[in-house]
């Protein structure tokens, strides 16, 4: 029995009873909205597995609560924004926000983007899939993905007037912006980007946004204040109110691509990944693929209720880790220069902490290409780095929580025999990162083979000691085995 066999008989057990006919496909069984609502932090919006885009709508921005953009309790949304987090606890994200509207708004408003009001019976989620209804001006919002777009379909109601607004001084924190630059490019085209700085430092987003009608009128708001020009604005605090013609009643459609090197790219991939404004085939594309990965595990039995828990938390553990690299393989790396990632792809957002226990074995077992990338990318990051990734961001570390959780990830994958990695390089990695003194202790952990919680040496003020030594010696314990494995005893 071989470990795709195992894990199956092993779900198939704990999801057990009759096979039902009116069982859903895997991919039907999935509600994003689970999670969204007391402090789960999900946010209910299109992605693709492992996408880069989350294109979903935010209700509120601040709190705690407010950390996927999304939260089930608001009945107001400030629009819909193309990057946001899932599950965690801290705040970031919600780059380059939309807001359809009919209404004309005051330029010199504070913000362009008022909330809209709207209702769960006119709100619907699937996998790949989001739609509302903005009830006050009847605006119906749908959203699809790729792995480096988004996509709109905006159904105005007939009569009312037709506008697009872009905020990028929209932000979910309280995060700084360095620059922005906003840019109408043809009677279809806006394009710009914003580097920001929140969870980590330096965050690059690069857009270029395509229309399926042109423009009627486009109005720009520069640092709070409308601006008639038609040149690159540069700034802070930028806005564009876009207008279309709504008379021959025909949906609007947007396709956003995005990238965190350049404008360039962004537009390289829209174009690879959406050809043309067929919004429907998007959004097949975007099922399809959530169909197949969802279906790498197959339960038989259970009801309804227990099928859409156990696929939706699959789902969950699909939208991250991201992909971070564009289609011709370049990423922004912590070192803050471009590479590429030749025949593989980059990935970030590993919240390891909490992922190594559980997400990452998983992975090895259905997805394990993505496990081969998911270790290049740590290997990456390390060599531009220093050290391997804690909990990487947006090709940034944050520091967030303790140990050197790459470790085991990567010896997980070495031990099962996944990937094309260089296991020499890989090993060495580990062993770098597990003898930096400075890092949080590991230098009283070295010395005394247990981190005291009363001794402090010249790197660290001591907290979380029993913590830290059992964490330390997991990974230490990891690093023992892929040695051994590798034949290099001194190191085991």
């Amino acid at each position: 029995m071989n470990l795709k066999e195992l894990l199956y008989a092993v779900l198939v057990g704990v999801v057990c009873g009759a096979c039902s006919s009116d069982v859903k496909q895997p991919v039907d069984c999935v509600d994003p909205f689970i999670g969204t609502g007391f402090h789960g932090h999900t946010y209910p919006g299109a992605t693709v597995p492992f996408g880069a885009v989350q294109l979903s709508p935010d209700t509120r921005a601040g709190n705690w609560d407010a950390c996927a953009g999304y939260h089930y309790d608001d009945s107001t949304l400030k629009g819909f924004s193309h990057t946001h987090l899932s599950g965690t606890g801290c705040i970031d994200l919600g780059d380059v926000l939309f807001r359809p509207t009919t209404q004309k708004p005051d330029l010199t408003a504070e913000t362009l983007c008022l909330p809209a009001a709207f209702s769960h019976k006119e709100e619907e989620a699937s996998a790949g899939y989001y739609s509302v209804v903005l009830k006050e001006e009847g605006i119906k919002v749908e959203l699809t993905a790729t792995a480096h777009a988004g996509v709109h379909r905006y159904t105005f109601p007939a009569g009312k007037e037709a506008a697009v607004i872009i905020d990028l001084a929209h932000l979910l924190d309280n995060e700084h912006i360095y620059e922005a630059t906003l840019e109408q490019t043809s009677d279809y085209e806006i394009a710009g980007m914003r580097r920001t700085r929140g969870w980590t430092d330096n965050q690059y987003v690069y857009f270029v946004a395509q229309f399926s009608k042109p423009f009627k009128t486009v109005d720009f708001v520069q640092e709070r204040k409308p601006v008639a020009t038609q040149a690159k604005l540069t700034g802070t605090h930028l806005q564009a109110c876009l207008a279309f013609d709504n008379s021959d009643g025909e949906p609007l459609v947007a396709k956003v691509g995005l990238s965190v090197v350049s404008e360039k790219n962004a537009r390289e991939n829209l174009e690879f990944e959406v050809a043309d404004f067929d919004f429907d085939t998007v959004r097949s594309a975007a099922r399809t693929a959530w169909e197949q990965a969802l279906s790498a595990i197959v339960v038989e039995g259970g009801n309804a209720d227990d099928r859409k828990i156990f696929y939706t938390a699959l789902y969950h553990s699909m939208i991250a880790p991201t992909i971070y690299s564009d289609v011709d393989g370049a990423y922004y790396g912590p070192d803050k220069q471009v590479h590429r990632a030749e025949s593989w792809t980059n990935y970030s957002t590993f919240s390891l902490w909490d992922t190594y226990r559980a997400a990452h074995p998983l992975y090895t077992f259905i997805e394990p290409e993505r496990v081969n990338d998911m270790v290049k990318s740590f290997l990456a990051f390390f060599e531009q780095n220093g050290r391997l990734p804690v909990w990487n961001f947006q090709g940034s570390e944050t520091d967030m929580m303790i140990g050197y959780h790459s470790v085991p990830v990567i010896v997980d994958a070495y031990l099962k025999g996944i990937g094309d990695f260089d296991a020499k390089k890989a090993l060495e990695a580990c062993v770098a990162t597990a003898n930096i003194d400075s890092y949080r202790g590991i230098g009283l952990y070295k010395k005394y083979a247990y981190v005291p919680y009363n001794v402090t040496d010249q790197y660290n003020s001591e907290n979380w000691s029993l913590s830290k030594t059992l964490e330390y010696a997991y990974d230490d314990y990891c690093i023992a085995r892929m040695a051994e494995k590798l034949g290099d005893k001194e190191v085991a």
